[in-house]
């Protein structure tokens, strides 16, 4: 695990017990999710039996909703997981952590 992802998951494992906001922009969507963190976990890739990879990623285990316009959806499995392969840029302050990968830029925030 490399410096900046280690800083990631350090942060979040700061903010268990709290309810986090996360925005993830990808292309030209823009999606947000509230969870309260439980636990983190990370998860190496693994190949399949076809080598096709998911890449490395973290996983946030916790209640949550997927916040739109039409109201909360609840997350099916009660986590939410974020690629890191290819992770570019991650700034972590004190209330939030700002991250890009080759997949999505992220902001998760604490939600007071």
């Amino acid at each position: 695990m490399n410096e900046s992802l280690k800083s990631i998951t350090d942060w979040l494992n700061a903010h268990k017990r709290q309810t986090v906001m996360i925005r993830k922009q990808e292309l030209e969507d823009t999606d947000q999710t509230r969870i309260t963190l439980e636990d983190v976990e990370y998860k190496p890739s693994t190949p399949t039996i076809d080598e096709y990879t998911e890449g490395d990623s973290l996983i946030l285990h916790g209640s949550g909703a997927v916040v739109n316009e039409q109201g909360d959806i609840p997350l099916p499995q009660s986590t939410y997981q974020i690629y890191v392969d290819g992770l570019k840029y991650a700034e972590v302050q004190d209330q939030q952590l700002s991250m890009e990968t080759e997949r999505a830029k992220y902001e998760i925030f604490i939600q007071s």
